[in-house]
């Protein structure tokens, strides 16, 4: 097994175990929320909320806010519990394919079950659910038998306290009259102590008597909530099936963009493959030229025709190589050329440091050379300079090649229809699609200019 694909298996068990355990974790969490509604014993059935405070400074019941926000939220519980899993029930049966018919029936008995889920959870959790209810005042008058009677437990509750000695002033109290002393009532007077008691003790008679009211939910879900319900569901798999399409769609686009990559790496050295003997068949014509006139000079060529084709080789199978590369595989080439035209021939050269590791297309240099040369420069008696240019302008690399040859019109200079030149235009447009720029322009000097323009890639340099 080779390095990368080890990589790959372990990266995928990794996250394998990180989704088993978020699974199990959720789980775990799903049965702790459902002991807490449906199955913990409660330590009050009743929360009491201090509505006239005599003395404590504060009338702020945070365990009563708790359990009102509790009962608030209550409908949206069992629909969060259930979530993960139903977005994995719709991700693993799709509403698309050759199965999805099937699928559609088993989403269909899900979607079923996770209605008659949440309202069952709902159901018996609304009625343990804690009532909020309000602490009589301070003390509590009962007339005679209320407090013996069904539901009796509720009296008229008074706003101040009355005390125990019959000789204070009597306070006013709600309900009665000021000169009314309810000590000397029929009846019973009860404090808020007892009163809590009371209603604790009994709280199972009142519940049984009015449970709708007190429950804070009937006894079966409306319609609406089973609404709500499957309401849900549908935008859960609604939502899984987006995010599938559009997991879907970006790696369809990766894929594309890849093949698209390759296919233009492909172009690109088939398009080089071919400039390779148009080149070779060039050189050696010019070998041949010498050797009638200097044999020494041919045979030297020759030698650096060898390593100049070395060089060339040893690169075939890159569709881009650095630009330092590129100039010294066109250092090679002008050398030869140099023991070919000797004097006639000059170079001049002025190229940013910058610009060695930008990535450029293998033999792109040498053909534009090769043009200026053949048109350009031969064609005069007194022979001619070509000069070399490159330089980084806005993320963009400028590669310019001139010569003061004969110029336009004298022998096809510029026309951009030779091989070199072709290949040239076809592997800048294979590698960097509407994002480069190929011009033959005449300098006001004289001569011909040719222009190229692409993005300044650089070397990923690997450790």
């Amino acid at each position: 097994m080779s390095l990368e694909s080890s990589d790959s298996s372990r990266e995928t068990l990794l996250r394998r175990a990180v989704i088993v355990s978020l699974f199990l974790s959720w789980a775990l969490f799903g049965a702790w929320v459902v002991w807490w509604f449906l199955f913990r014993e409660l330590t009050s059935r009743v929360i009491f909320v201090d509505l006239n405070p005599l003395e404590s400074g504060s009338s702020m019941d945070h365990t009563a806010f708790r359990v009102a926000l509790q009962q608030e939220l209550l409908p949206w519980v069992p629909a969060v519990l259930l979530a993960p899993f139903v977005l994995w029930l719709a991700d693993r049966f799709p509403l698309f394919g050759k199965k999805r018919y099937a699928h559609s029936i088993i989403l269909l008995l899900g979607g079923t079950s996770f209605v008659v889920f949440c309202s069952l959870f709902q159901d018996r959790a609304a009625r343990r659910q804690p009532i909020v209810a309000p602490t009589p005042a301070i003390e509590t008058w009962f007339p005679p038998g209320l407090d013996k009677t069904p539901g009796g437990e509720f009296g008229i509750p008074l706003t101040k306290a009355i005390g125990r000695d019959p000789q204070a002033d009597i306070p006013e109290a709600f309900g009665l009259p000021p000169e009314v002393d309810p000590r000397r009532l029929p009846g019973v007077i009860v404090d808020r102590e007892d009163m809590k008691k009371r209603i604790e003790r009994n709280w199972a008679q009142i519940a049984s008597r009015s449970e709708a009211a007190l429950a804070g939910l009937p006894s079966a879900p409306s319609s609406f909530i089973g609404f709500l319900d499957g309401f849900i569901f549908v935008a859960l798999v609604g939502f899984s099936h987006a995010w599938t399409f559009f997991r879907t769609a970006r790696k369809e686009n990766e894929r594309s963009a890849l093949l698209l990559l390759r296919n233009a790496q492909a172009r690109a050295l088939a398009l080089q493959a071919q400039l390779q003997p148009h080149f070779l068949f060039n050189t050696l014509n010019g070998i041949a030229m010498l050797v009638r006139k200097n044999p020494d000079a041919a045979e030297e060529m020759v030698t650096s025709l060898s390593e100049l084709l070395r060089i060339a080789l040893d690169g075939e199978r890159k569709s881009e190589i650095p630009l330092r590369e590129e100039l010294h595989f066109t250092d090679r080439y002008l050398g030869i050329q140099r023991m070919r035209f000797g004097s006639r021939l000059r170079v001049k050269r002025s190229v940013a440091p910058e610009t060695l590791d930008i990535l450029v297309p293998a033999l792109l240099i040498q053909p534009l050379i090769e043009n200026a040369i053949h048109h350009g420069i031969e064609p005069r008696l007194e022979g001619g300079e070509v000069r070399i240019l490159a330089s980084l302008e806005e993320e963009m690399l400028m590669i310019a090649i001139e010569d003061d040859g004969v110029g336009f019109g004298k022998s096809g200079a510029g026309s951009g229809s030779g091989i070199g030149l072709k290949s040239v235009r076809e592997r800048l447009s294979a590698l960097h699609p509407g994002r480069h720029e190929f011009r033959i322009e005449k300098p006001s000097g004289g001569g011909v200019r040719m222009m190229i323009r692409l993005p300044a890639r650089l070397v990923a340099h690997t450790e």
